[in-house]
């Protein structure tokens, strides 16, 4: 008898190579952001006493606030930007998307039923006749 391939060993061997892979990638990007947040944290400090012994330690904090305040406006300005782009680019896309579906289910319906396409066809235009003279009155 010949041996089977492992199929599924290999796909779960896969699978926790996987996740120990993003494991090790998470654990990276926090340490990441960790220093990221200590080095913006001692620059924040080094401004406001900056600011401290120039105005008086009541101004540097309150510059120091108001610093980080305006990088946040910034970054959610930049981030509501980002995300409007992407909404219309979702939106083209999709509208796209929904056209092909349209027009192809639409003749795959009339290449099946002629008949009862032509009428539906029929009466929704009249309907949209009727409806459009009321609008008239």
């Amino acid at each position: 008898m010949l041996p089977v391939l492992p199929l599924t060993s290999l796909i779960s061997s896969y699978a926790g190579a996987k996740a120990r892979q993003l494991r090790r990638d998470a654990l990276l990007i926090g340490f990441v952001c960790l220093m990221a947040l200590m080095a913006a944290a001692a620059l924040f400090a080094a401004f406001a006493l900056m600011m401290a012994e120039t105005y008086g330690s009541i101004y540097g904090l309150l510059a120091a606030a108001g610093l980080a305040v305006l990088l946040a406006l910034i970054a959610i300005a930049i981030r509501s930007v980002l995300r409007h782009r992407a909404r219309r680019r979702m939106g083209a896309a999709m509208a796209g998307r929904a056209s092909i579906l349209a027009v192809s289910s639409a003749s795959g319906i009339i290449a099946r039923n002629k008949s009862t396409a032509i009428i539906a066809g029929l009466v929704i235009g009249a309907i949209a006749a009727t409806m459009m003279r009321s609008n008239d009155d």
